[in-house]
């Protein structure tokens, strides 16, 4: 039979699985709502000739946490990484050397598609600086593109990665587009929500009862009405010895308490001394 021990630690286990699963289980639409980079491959064609090149770029579109509401503006991010490991891919190479604080430089082109989004393409862009030296034919530093799009309605826009160029210092070196299957793409919810500016309109009201309770409040009524005060004063009797401070000893505390120690010493003493005669008395008689 389980001892009571046993029981106990039989519960403890149960509770820890039970929070443990309720931790992975609730915890997956987070981990469900996070992008994961794809690889797309694009052939990247030298602007001024040569060999074109097939990356197997490692992408992924980002989206704010926030659930966007119409009308109001979303910024996102198009996100391009060279292969991680040659076994992945040949990466991007740079045509020359790129020094120090120069200028990286990306625009890329996104095709949305739903009727929470006009379907015109937009532009991404993105200018960054290189504070490290790049050797000729060694993977190209690559920028984080931005884009903004504005929703007209609610519902779900679909967002679509096209052809990108790459620049140095202001200068095209790469025009990459993607194959069939097109580049990275991410669904935007576009939800009715209490917006920060949907919130301070509906407080304004409630901000305006302040003078409305100040025009109807009752500080003229105080004129009006009559206080009377009356102040009531205890009565205190106090009694001052005239015989000096009262020490606990005679006065108004009643007889002397030595009165009744003598007494009592009195009383023994004639039992004493009674006790004594008949004892005599006693003996005289035997």
């Amino acid at each position: 039979m389980p001892t009571s021990k046993a029981h106990r630690r039989l519960a403890i286990k149960s509770s820890a699985l039970a929070l443990l699963g309720a931790g992975i289980f609730g915890g997956l639409p987070a981990i469900a709502a996070l992008a994961e980079p794809v690889t797309v491959t694009y052939t990247c064609v030298p602007q001024g000739g040569g060999n074109s090149v097939s990356v197997p770029f490692e992408m992924e579109l980002e989206a704010p946490y926030t659930t966007p509401t119409p009308s109001s503006t979303v910024t996102l991010s198009w996100v391009i990484n060279q292969p991680t490991s040659t076994a992945s891919g040949t990466p991007l190479p740079a045509l020359s050397s790129i020094a120090p604080t120069s200028t990286i430089g990306a625009t890329g082109t996104i095709s949305p598609s739903g009727s929470a989004l006009p379907s015109a393409q937009v532009t991404a862009t993105a200018v960054a600086t290189n504070y490290a030296s790049v050797a000729a034919r060694s993977p190209m530093p690559l920028a984080t593109m931005d884009f903004v799009v504005k929703p007209t309605a609610t519902g779900n826009v679909i967002l679509k990665g096209a052809g990108f160029s790459l620049s140095v210092n202001g200068t095209v070196w790469y025009n990459c587009a993607p194959g069939t299957g097109g580049g990275p793409s991410m669904t935007l919810t576009v939800a009715t929500g209490t917006s920060t500016a949907t919130t301070s309109a509906s407080n304004s009201p409630t901000t305006s009862n302040s003078p409305t309770n100040t025009q109807t409040s009752s500080s003229p009524k105080p004129t009006k009405t009559t206080t009377h005060y009356k102040t009531i004063t205890p009565s205190r009797k106090s009694q001052t010895p005239k015989a000096g401070a009262d020490t606990g000893f005679g006065g108004d505390m009643g007889p002397d308490g030595r009165i009744f120690i003598l007494a009592g010493g009195a009383l023994i003493g004639a039992a004493a001394v009674g006790g004594l005669v008949m004892r005599r008395r006693s003996v005289r008689k035997g």
